[in-house]
């Protein structure tokens, strides 16, 4: 990657305001005209971690850890300078002017294809659940669950229909190839050579990273079928165990409330902000992983363990727990 030039650089220090970026990793409380937290970078009981928006800068008074956005995601994600500026980049919508290796092209290409097929997918799923006489039943399921049409708006659920080529066919009519929805997990290809759509006749949940960007989806059956939920399959773009689903909806509520709540499944966290507990976020199962648990830690070390009061949901409630204590 060649040199990034100031201009640029500047835009992205200017779109990535610190005390959002840190509040990702440290739970911060107001304090006058700055913030204040644990230090991230080393143990201790008394918060000296400070955010000063008006600088925007960070310094910690016990072990002198200090600089702006860029060395801050730096020093926490063990990045170099320029991985930090793309990464703050890529989340503020700037376009760095950069001269990549092949291989690094390749991997852009990739990943700019999974943004683009599943927010294709997001909107026509979308479409579907709200339009569709097929989905009739979906949006029946969702009022006897009493969610509203605001939180199927805020949470972006839309529905796939049965057959076996309506999203394959809505996505090759935007110009994208069969293979290309199979790469992003969407479209399966057969042994046989031909393609059908993974989500049939399931009620869909967009899964998001910690940033908003639609990274994956969750699909429900509505009626006996099995599996019950079926997910995108891990990708390097999505891998279901290190996300959790709905955090960037509630990240400013975990700050503000200063604990988060964890949650089994999209369901639970849909009817939790429904109700006004808008910290809530999901493992989407039972089996929390260790990157769910810096996750949760990253955003607040004070968690509640909500999930199902069955044998199963006890016996992941004293896993998750355990996992929790020995993170901190």
């Amino acid at each position: 990657m060649g040199l990034i030039p100031e201009d640029v650089l500047e835009t992205v220090r200017q779109r990535s305001d610190i005390v959002e970026v840190v509040s990702r990793f440290v739970q911060l409380k107001k304090k006058g005209k700055n913030y204040v937290g644990s230090c991230p970078f080393h143990n201790e009981r008394t918060p000296s971690f400070t955010v000063t928006p008006g600088k925007q800068i960070f310094y910690c008074f016990g072990c002198g850890a200090g600089g702006d956005v860029f060395k801050f995601l730096m020093l926490k994600e063990n990045l170099s300078f320029q991985e930090a500026v793309t990464t703050l980049a890529q989340q503020s919508g700037v376009t760095i002017p950069v001269v990549e290796s092949p291989l690094q092209q390749e991997r852009a290409r990739r990943f700019k294809l999974y943004r683009e097929v599943n927010d294709l997918a997001r909107n026509y799923f979308r479409q579907i659940l709200e339009k569709h006489n097929g989905a009739a039943v979906a949006r029946e399921y969702l009022a006897g669950r009493g969610i509203t049409r605001q939180m199927r708006e805020e949470f972006q659920l839309g529905f796939a229909l049965p057959e076996w080529g309506s999203l394959l066919s809505f996505l090759e009519e935007k110009g994208l190839k069969a293979k290309q929805a199979v790469e992003a997990g969407l479209v399966v290809k057969t042994d046989a050579g031909r393609y059908y759509d993974r989500f049939r006749d399931r009620l869909i949940f967009p899964i998001w990273d910690p940033t908003g960007q639609v990274v994956g989806f969750g699909g429900r059956v509505l009626d006996d079928s099995l599996p019950k939920y079926l997910n995108t399959p891990e990708t390097s773009f999505f891998s279901k165990g290190r996300l959790l689903y709905g955090l960037h909806l509630a990240r400013a509520a975990i700050r503000e409330k200063g604990y988060v709540v964890l949650m089994e499944g999209y369901m639970d966290v849909i009817t939790a902000h429904q109700h006004g507990i808008k910290n809530a976020v999901a493992s989407m199962g039972t089996a929390l992983t260790q990157e769910h648990g810096r996750l949760l830690t990253h955003y607040s070390r004070d968690v509640v363990v909500a999930y199902d009061a069955d044998s199963a949901g006890e016996a992941a409630t004293a896993r998750s727990l355990d996992l929790l204590e020995e993170l901190g």
